[in-house]
Formats: C-alpha cells, sequence, structure tokens
C-alpha cells in the first residue's frame, strides 16, 4: 500500500512537519529523493494522462528502492498503491496563481520555486538521507544541485521534453527570451541528465547549451506495447458518446494547453466536413485549461453536433478508445512523435499531424499517416478527408502504423530498467 506523509504509518519520525520511516533494516535500502513541479504523478490526476512516473515508481520499488517525492500537496492518497513510496508537500503555489497571466507566471514561478522548493527539499533530504537525488524538469536543476553540494549526494536531472527549446530555427532573440529559464538550468552542474526522446530533440537542445555529452543519457519514451495485440468491441464506446457505427471517427487526446493546439483541429473541421463523403465524428479526450475555449469555439462554427469533449480518460481505457476510433489528429507546435502519437500507431491508427520537431521520425507521410505543413489548417483538413473517405488507405496506413510501432517504439519495462541500470550505476560509483 501507498503510504503518503503525514499518514499514522508504522515506524515514522517527524521531521520539521514531514514524516519518513526509520531505517531499521540491517542493509538499508537504497533512497531517491525526487524534486518535482506536479502534485500529481498523472499528467490528468486520478490514473488519466502521461504515465512516466507510475511506471517508474512501480519499478523502481519492486528494485528494492525506497522514494521520497518533494512536490505540491494535492495528491490523492489512493492513485499509487506502492510500498516504499512516499510524498513530502510543499505549498502548491503553481494551482493558487494558476490563473495569473502566462507573462507573469513565467517568470514568478522560477522564482518561488527556488525560493520555497530548495529550503524543502534540503530539510527533507537531511532527514532522509537519499543516495541519489533525482530533479524532475529544468524547475529542479538549481535544488537538486544545492542538495547535492550540501550533502555530497550525486544528483541528475530528467527532462520529460524541451519545449521552446526545440524551436532553434527561431531567430536568436525570440529563442533566448522563450527559453532563457532552461538554458541557465542547463548550465547547472548535475551527476547525469536523463533526457526523454519526445521528439523535441532534447539531446541536441542540451548539447547546444553546454551539458557534455558524457553526461547525457538519451532514453526512448516508454509505450503499453502490449496495446498492439489488444482487442476491443469498438459499439459500448461510440454508443457511449452517441456516435453512430458508420461515422468516421476523428481522435484527439491530448492536455487542453496552448501548446497542443486543440483549437487548429476545431477550425479545421468545417472545411473537413464540407470535403468528406463519409459521415465524420470528432472526438476530443482530455481536460485542462483550454478545455472550454474549445467548446465555444465548436458551438460558434457550428459543428458542436460533429464533436465529443469526453473529459481526462483513465490511462487504461485509451486502447478501447483509439480501437473505436479510425485516425488520430495530433497538432502540437513542439513535436507531434510524444507519447499519444506512439500510442496510436501502436493501436493501428493513421496520424495526421504538423510537422515540427521530429515528428517525421515516426509519422511518415503517406506510410504510417499524412504530415502537413506546420499552421496549415487547410491542409489538415483535407487530409483528414482524404482519409474518412478511403477505407482501403486506412487499413494500409493502420498496418504499417503497428509495424513501425513495434520496431521503434520501447516498453516501459525496457525503458524503466534503462533508467535503473543508469541511477544504480551512479550510486554506486559514488559509494
Amino acid at each position: 500500500m501507498r503510504r503518503n506523509v503525514g499518514e499514522d504509518t508504522h515506524k515514522k519520525t517527524s521531521v520539521n512537519g514531514t514524516t519518513h520511516p526509520e531505517n531499521t533494516a540491517v542493509s538499508p535500502r537504497k533512497k531517491i529523493l525526487v524534486i518535482s513541479p506536479w502534485a500529481s504523478r498523472w499528467s490528468l490526476g486520478s490514473g488519466a494522462g502521461v504515465s512516466d512516473d507510475y511506471y517508474f515508481i512501480q519499478r523502481f520499488t519492486q528494485s528494492g528502492y525506497e522514494l521520497h517525492f518533494v512536490a505540491p500537496r494535492g495528491e490523492n492518497p489512493a492513485e499509487l498503491p506502492f510500498e516504499d513510496f512516499f510524498v513530502h508537500g510543499y505549498p502548491d503555489f503553481f494551482g493558487a496563481t494558476s490563473w495569473w497571466p502566462t507573462s507573469v507566471k513565467r517568470f514568478l514561478w522560477p522564482v518561488l520555486f527556488n525560493l520555497i522548493v530548495t529550503p524543502a527539499a534540503l530539510r527533507i533530504a537531511r532527514a532522509v538521507k537519499p543516495d541519489f537525488i533525482l530533479g524532475h524538469s529544468h524547475y529542479s536543476s538549481f535544488p537538486g544541485f544545492v542538495t547535492r553540494e550540501l550533502l555530497r549526494k550525486p544528483s541528475g536531472v530528467k527532462l520529460f521534453g524541451v519545449m521552446d527549446l526545440v524551436h532553434s530555427e527561431w531567430p536568436a532573440s525570440k529563442y533566448y527570451f522563450k527559453n532563457f529559464e532552461q538554458i541557465f538550468a542547463l548550465k547547472i552542474p548535475q551527476d547525469v541528465w536523463i533526457v526523454l526522446d519526445d521528439g523535441t530533440k532534447g539531446r541536441d537542445a542540451a548539447l547546444r547549451h553546454g551539458v557534455p555529452d558524457e553526461k547525457i543519457h538519451w532514453l526512448p519514451n516508454g509505450i503499453n506495447l502490449e496495446w498492439r495485440d489488444q482487442e476491443f468491441d469498438p459499439a459500448p464506446i461510440r454508443a457511449a458518446h452517441d456516435i453512430a457505427a458508420d461515422s468516421v471517427v476523428v481522435l484527439f487526446l491530448a492536455r487542453f494547453v496552448a501548446s497542443k493546439r486543440p483549437e487548429m483541429l476545431i477550425h479545421a473541421i468545417p472545411r473537413a466536413l464540407q470535403l468528406a463523403s463519409n459521415r465524420c465524428v470528432f472526438v476530443f479526450a482530455g481536460d485542462g485549461p483550454s478545455r472550454g475555449m474549445c467548446e465555444d469555439l465548436a458551438r460558434s462554427l457550428g459543428v458542436e453536433s460533429k464533436v465529443r469533449f469526453t473529459g481526462a480518460i483513465p490511462h487504461n481505457d485509451v486502447p478501447a478508445l483509439m480501437t473505436a476510433s479510425n485516425l488520430f489528429v495530433s497538432t502540437s507546435n513542439m513535436t507531434n512523435a510524444a507519447i499519444p502519437t506512439c500510442e496510436a500507431m501502436v493501436c493501428g491508427l493513421p496520424v495526421v499531424a504538423f510537422d515540427v520537431g521530429d515528428t517525421r521520425r515516426l509519422v511518415q507521410d503517406g506510410d504510417t499517416g499524412i504530415v502537413v505543413d506546420d499552421g496549415n489548417v487547410t491542409g489538415l483538413a483535407e487530409a483528414i478527408a482524404r482519409l474518412a473517405d478511403d477505407p482501403d488507405e486506412r487499413k494500409r496506413m493502420s498496418a504499417r502504423a503497428k509495424h513501425v510501432a513495434a520496431e521503434k517504439l520501447t516498453s516501459w519495462d525496457r525503458r524503466t530498467g534503462m533508467e535503473l541500470e543508469i541511477i544504480d550505476e551512479i550510486i554506486e560509483r559514488h559509494r
């Protein structure tokens, strides 16, 4: 059972308002302190969204590690029922200021993170005595470094993507203005950088900004490859969302945030409906701050009857939803080769995507899907209509998508095994 800091767990010690288990074993368990800016281990909470933390915690606790997350308060204690997993909360200033203008938050959040989280992480680290300090995202680079130096323990930062650092084609003034906080974070010394290949070319960005090549571990995203062989009856899913059996279902699955640009697909719907002979329904799965705006946009364009907003979908229900769909659309402004696209290909969905980042590495134009010039809404509508009216082409691309996914993607077991080897080696070398 997962234990939440503050619960009445067996043999615990209070340290400055937090609790941790007493070390009573003859051979102490190896411990990792994870410094995180996220209040939930799932990107959409309650088992929905990106699942990286879930599989990381599962693998490491099963391998004998004790994990201590320093994270904003607010996680549901039942989300991750693992032994030897603890959460030490700090004030969730992200949530408290989420309504502030983006321009203000962008400058304020890194400052607050360093001022609030650095002393909290150091205090908890002194109590827990971790063998390794792992920061999540560029936010955690400075707190991790300070804790590393004062406790003389190895540290690393795990980057789940590098966001606008992918846009090396931007003019220098725009590039540095948009990325100065990430660039600063990459200059702070760490023992290791674990950079995930989400399609934003993170390794290139790290090298470009001075991270030594020997300290970069470039790892693939983990994917549920077992979904490839699962079969589901699409009828219940379609019935639940009032979708006729003969409709072509176009699926969008992502967080509703500015970088994912769901509104661009909504703008493409009127033209796609005009061009397609077959009846189409557009399913938007996910949640986030842009959802209300997207619902309003669909109404203003008169296409609300052709659109379904499902809200957040539990991770385990994603393959059934994809089986009930006919093609997948991704409109991000950073990469369209991230986890949802990979999952769609595993499930055999042709992909229509904008050409940004490392998208073409997976979405091979005319083979596993159709790649459209970035921002070309008319081209997006034409590609959707083309596949909606050509079931044979969809079937061919479906088979190719499954084949490429099996060939190029990595299972969660293998990916988390790579992380385990990296951290094991660093801890043993330090000892």
